[in-house]
């Protein structure tokens, strides 16, 4: 495979006049007592706010690298930026493989790519050093790693790293450290930024450090910092008696004295660092006042709360198939085979879980919540009583014969989850696994199986409902539907009446006018 590398453009010249200048990014092992997980970081080091993360508990790709890195050019950058940004890295895979490659020429006008020189570590010692800070973090008084290790011993199901690291990522930009001068990363970041949008390019965007030796650069990144502290005060004056303003400021009377005040009293001060300092241009004066125009839209907001919302447009989504009584067998055999880890258990609960969808059609937020104790009362009653999470409401959904009888035929898969592993409900340790996570487990397997076993079908965890509402539909009123799967409003059930006929039947439909039958 070929492997590309870049310049050592960063050089480490690590002492930068604004954000946005240079990013520096690496990949860590976080590790756990039972395995491991893999976290990027990818930080602006002039404030050392973390601007782009993941975490897998597999190897990370280029492409989940550069998914999470053009979200941050997308929202950090509105047009090309005229000092071009520099985002630097090792000589990982993940960064010299041709997905990367792409990646740095669709962004050519956006940032240059720089690497470190091979076997110098020493090259991207801030993404190091910041590492090391990250590990070392902690968030009620544990470490991630910590935390991690805690939560997969309660759970060996885990897998809610994400919201773990997102939890870390936020705390740590919202720690001062020495570079944000003692304000979060997060604020300081803002502040810069807005500021700089006040002020010329920087003659000299970055530097040595003194630890390197004298550099003439680094004093004129001083002074220009010096000028952006400057402009931070005034903003942040406006900010206070922005606060001020939309406190006491009543609905009808927002355009009083003390705006034009304001903004008559802080453009002067404005104009004024501007005509007696060449570095600052009159182009952007009028993002002074920005912080103004956002107190007026959020008195405007006020307003808003007090009127109805329009309800967000749902995306469309193709059709899912239904799993048909030719299927469901072929998923049950194949349950589970597309995990390694706890394979026994996987199958176990997916056998559990897939006959009760296939025979009594529940949500997967349903069965998320069912206990061995729920199972085995269903059993026996030939029903579950099921509180219906999405509405609230109780519910009674009949068993069939058949579906006690299959049910009682998964004895072993009964003793897997509940006493060999000791789980309280079917997909929770102690607690019901979320919903998401849950739906892409069984969305994985059942892909895996369609594609072991050439299915062109889509399925999905939803289609077992599919299936039998579908089925309901062709032998039953919209109504008795509707009452025997739990929807309250019919239009719910109705939006099923597309699968009215499988495509066995309308393909025999369509044979048979080909063939000229009436």
């Amino acid at each position: 495979m070929v492997k590309y590398y870049y310049e050592n453009v960063l050089a480490s010249q690590n002492i930068t006049a604004k954000p946005n200048i240079v990013w520096v990014a690496d990949i860590t092992t976080l590790r756990t007592s039972d395995k491991n997980f893999h976290a990027f970081l990818c930080t602006d080091i002039h404030t050392n706010r973390v601007v782009a993360h993941l975490v897998r508990s597999n190897d990370i790709d280029s492409k989940a690298i550069i998914n999470v890195l053009t979200k941050a050019i997308d929202k950090r950058f509105v047009v090309a930026p005229k000092t071009k940004l520099i985002i630097h890295t090792d000589r990982g895979t993940q960064f010299s493989s041709q997905a990367y490659k792409n990646f740095t020429e669709r962004f050519q006008d956006y940032f240059l790519p720089s690497m470190s020189r091979e076997n110098t570590p020493t090259d991207n010692a801030v993404a190091e050093r910041f590492m090391k800070t990250f590990k070392e973090h902690k968030t009620d008084g544990i470490r991630i790693e910590d935390l991690l290790t805690r939560c997969i011993l309660e759970n060996p199901n885990f897998r809610n790293s994400r919201s773990i690291l997102n939890q870390y990522v936020k705390s740590l930009n919202k720690k001062p450290n020495k570079k944000s001068l003692h304000v979060s990363p997060e604020r300081h970041d803002k502040q810069t930024f807005m500021a700089s949008m006040l002020m010329a390019e920087p003659t000299y965007p970055k530097a040595f450090s003194k630890h390197f030796g004298d550099d003439f650069r680094f004093d004129e990144i001083s002074k220009f910092k010096i000028e952006n502290a400057e402009v931070v005060s005034i903003l942040n004056e406006i900010v206070i008696k922005k606060a001020e303003l939309v406190d006491q400021t009543p609905f009808d009377d927002f355009e009083n004295n003390l705006v034009l005040k304001i903004i008559d009293q802080r453009l002067s001060e404005l104009y004024s660092l501007i005509i007696n300092n060449p570095r600052i241009t009159k182009k952007y004066v009028e993002e002074a006042i920005q912080p103004v125009e956002e107190s007026l839209e959020e008195l405007h907001s006020k307003v808003d709360k007090l009127l109805p919302k329009n309800k967000k447009e749902r995306e469309i989504q193709p059709l899912r198939d239904p799993v048909s009584s030719n299927l469901f067998p072929i998923f049950m055999a194949n349950s589970g085979n597309s995990y390694t880890y706890q394979k026994d258990l996987k199958r176990a609960q997916l056998r559990i879980g897939y006959t009760v969808l296939y025979y009594v059609g529940l949500r997967i937020n349903e069965i998320r919540h069912l206990t061995e104790k729920n199972l085995l009362d269903a059993i026996a009653a030939s029903q579950f009583n099921i509180i219906h999470h999405k509405t609230r409401q109780p519910h009674i959904h009949v068993l069939s014969k058949r579906g006690v009888e299959a049910l009682k035929n998964l004895k072993n898969e009964f003793t897997v989850v509940f006493q060999k592993y000791k789980y309280k409900l079917l997909f929770g340790k102690n607690t019901p696994i979320h919903k998401k996570t849950l739906i892409q487990v069984m969305n994985r397997d059942l892909k895996y199986t369609c594609e072991v076993c050439n299915l062109p079908y889509n399925i999905k965890s939803h289609s077992f409902r599919v299936n039998i509402i579908s089925n309901l539909l062709k032998i039953t009123t919209v109504q008795n539907t509707a009452d025997i799967i739990g929807h309250q409003d019919i239009r719910s059930t109705m939006a099923y009446r597309r699968y009215a006929l499988s495509k066995e039947e309308i393909n025999d439909l369509l044979e048979r006018i080909t063939d000229g039958e009436t």
